[in-house]
């Protein structure tokens, strides 16, 4: 018996604009055929699927398959090519970001999130600026980039609850050394 969750059920009908739009969500199939990471990696990522999983409330089994394969969910680049060309004008992007947020609450985060976040969060960027590529922004008369405020991107990342998540990241690796 699948175990529905009715708050996710809730949470993601409201999405879909009090879940009046639900019903033509069912056939379309639409933002598979137009997303690109769909394209790219075949069954492996399907919106359609996952916005069907969620709005029915099958949080258990979406995140069971999620714990296989995090690429069910993080696949997702948020590019809103879906949300575009949606007939029904579905908040697909919406409903995954919710998703995401979800996980990481749960636990679910990829191997690659909480070292991207500590990134993040010691330099204000996911890669930071390299000597040399300072000297070739220089050379090609674009000056330097600006500077990033990190101790306000370190404020952002305790309030929403991002530093945790690295920390118990860190925790594991730790016990596990």
């Amino acid at each position: 018996m699948v175990n529905i969750d009715l708050h996710v059920k809730r949470d993601v009908l409201d999405l879909m604009i009090g879940g009046t739009k639900i019903s033509y969500c069912y056939q379309c199939g639409i933002c598979n055929d137009v997303c690109p990471v769909s394209q790219r990696w075949g069954s492996r990522y399907n919106p359609r699927d996952t916005v069907l999983f969620s709005a029915l409330g099958y949080k258990d089994a979406l995140f069971a398959a999620i714990r296989r394969d995090p690429f069910i969910l993080w696949g997702c680049t948020a590019c809103e090519t879906c949300d575009e060309k949606c007939p029904s004008e579905i908040p697909i992007t919406d409903i995954i970001c919710y998703l995401k947020n979800a996980a990481v609450a749960a636990g679910l985060t990829p191997e690659f999130y909480p070292e991207s976040a500590r990134t993040i969060m010691e330099n204000g960027m996911a890669i930071p600026v390299q000597a040399a590529i300072n000297k070739r922004r220089e050379k090609l008369g674009i000056g330097l980039p600006p500077n990033i405020p990190v101790d306000e991107v370190k404020t952002i990342m305790e309030a929403t609850g991002i530093s945790k998540i690295i920390e118990k990241k860190e925790e594991k690796t730790e016990g596990t050394a």
